[in-house]
Order: structure tokens, then sequence, then C-alpha cells
């Protein structure tokens, strides 16, 4: 009887280790299926990487397709044909001319006050104003911060050498270096 448990237990012990070196062979094929799958999937078949297609680095991507620097020249030839615009008339009597806030402070209110000729009040006002949305825009466009301090209106215009000149606070010179 010994000799047939013995028989018994070998032929078990050689099933064991049959099944067992089926179970490794399983593994190993399905290690290599799934590794070649892996492989194929993730290559591709474009050999040439388009740049053009590829998305952008968002630090390199403009905001709103304009920099600020191309936003800040917006706004100073603007200013520049305004300040043209008043050259062309010389100022000899203080009561034939005006002035406007211009610009915009981020906390808000005028950043300056500007003097102008009466004649040329219906082409300039627009211009101003235009000046003033666009200073408004690229305040909160760029999170720009300023000093919130009320800019004074002007109490008078005098005439200085063909100019006018505001009296009673600063001129539009600051306007644009908030």
């Amino acid at each position: 009887m010994s000799e047939v448990k013995m028989s018994f237990q070998t032929i078990y012990k050689k099933d064991r280790i049959f099944v067992s070196a089926e179970k490794i062979q399983m593994k190993n094929l399905l290690i290599t299926v799934i590794s070649v799958l892996t492989l194929t999937a993730c290559s591709t078949n474009k050999g040439v990487v388009d740049e053009e297609t590829l998305p952008k680095d968002i630090s390199q991507k403009p905001h709103n397709n304009s920099t600020q620097e191309d936003d800040r020249l917006k706004m100073q030839k603007l200013i520049a044909e305004i300040d043209s615009l008043i050259a062309t008339e010389t100022c000899s009597d203080p009561t034939e001319w005006k002035f406007t806030a211009i610009g915009a402070k981020p906390c808000g209110g005028a950043s300056s006050y500007i003097a102008y000729p009466k004649t040329l009040e219906s082409e300039i006002v627009p211009k101003i104003t235009s000046f003033t949305t666009m200073q408004s825009v690229f305040n909160t466009k760029y999170g720009l911060m300023s000093d919130c301090a009320v800019v004074p209106e002007p109490t008078t215009i005098q005439c200085e050498n063909g100019r006018a000149v505001l009296v009673g606070t600063n001129s539009r010179a600051s306007e644009i270096s908030n």
C-alpha cells in the first residue's frame, strides 16, 4: 500500500508541477501580448510632426490676440492724435477753450484733465472718450493698480506762449503712466 501511496503522491506532484509550468507559460504569453499591444498603441503613424497643429504654450499666447505693448502703443497713438489736433489751434483767449477728464485710473476716476479748443469739440471729445475707454479696458485686462488718489479738477485755463495751460491741477502729462 505504501507503494501505491507513493506513486499517487508522485503523480500528484508531477501534475502540480505541470499545472504550475502551464500557468507560468500563460502568464508569459499574457505579458508579451499586453506589451506588444501597449507599444503599438503608443506609436504614431505620422513620421513628421507638424508644429503648426500642435497646441501652443499658454505663456506664448497673447491675451485676446494682443499684447500689453500692442495695447499701450494703440493708446499712445490715439493720445498723439488728440495732441496733434489740439496743437492745430493757438491759445490766445482762454474763454475759447474747455477742459475735460481724460484717461482712467485702475481704481476709477480720471487719470488727468486736458484742455481743448471749443472749435474742435465735436472731433476731439469722441477721441478723448475712446482713449478713456481704452485705458479702462487696459487697466482691467492687465490687472493694473494705482495710488487711487483723486485727481482734482482744474479751476481755470490760461494761455501761455500760444498753448492752453490748466491751472489748479496736473496736466494730461500723467495719463498713460499708471
